[in-house]
């Protein structure tokens, strides 16, 4: 029995090929671009080796695409076929201050006083 990781494996290698074909290219012709054997190419896309993240990253550069949407369609992929792969979704982090973290600041418009304003304290 397949763990879930090669099932996963298997199934971002079927993408993989799937989009290259999609490009109209060939393993082969993808493998010279991104610089790594043809052999060892065809043993990703086939699911014979696991698939190095750089390898991703350089195919799906080649590609005009982002890795993310590459693994988005494996896990749709995984989902159609109905296989068992248990894929944990990963949250991503806000780059911005969330509404509990606000603090009220001294600005142009602010209706803070002067005095609070903490270029005071520095003379």
């Amino acid at each position: 029995m397949r763990t879930p990781a090669e099932q996963f494996n298997e199934a971002v290698g079927r993408q993989m090929r799937a989009e290259i074909a999609a490009a109209r290219s060939s393993i082969a012709a993808m493998a010279r671009s991104v610089g790594i054997a043809r052999s060892a190419l065809d043993n990703y896309v086939t699911g014979k080796r696991a698939i190095p993240v750089p390898v991703v990253y350089a195919v799906c550069a080649t590609l005009g695409i982002e890795p993310h949407v590459l693994v988005a369609r494996a896990e749709e992929r995984l989902d159609a076929d109905g296989t068992t792969a248990i894929i944990t979704p990963l949250r991503r982090t806000t780059d911005v201050a969330t509404p509990r973290d606000n603090t009220r600041e001294v600005a142009f418009e602010s209706d803070e006083r002067h005095d609070a304003d903490t270029d005071d304290l520095y003379d």
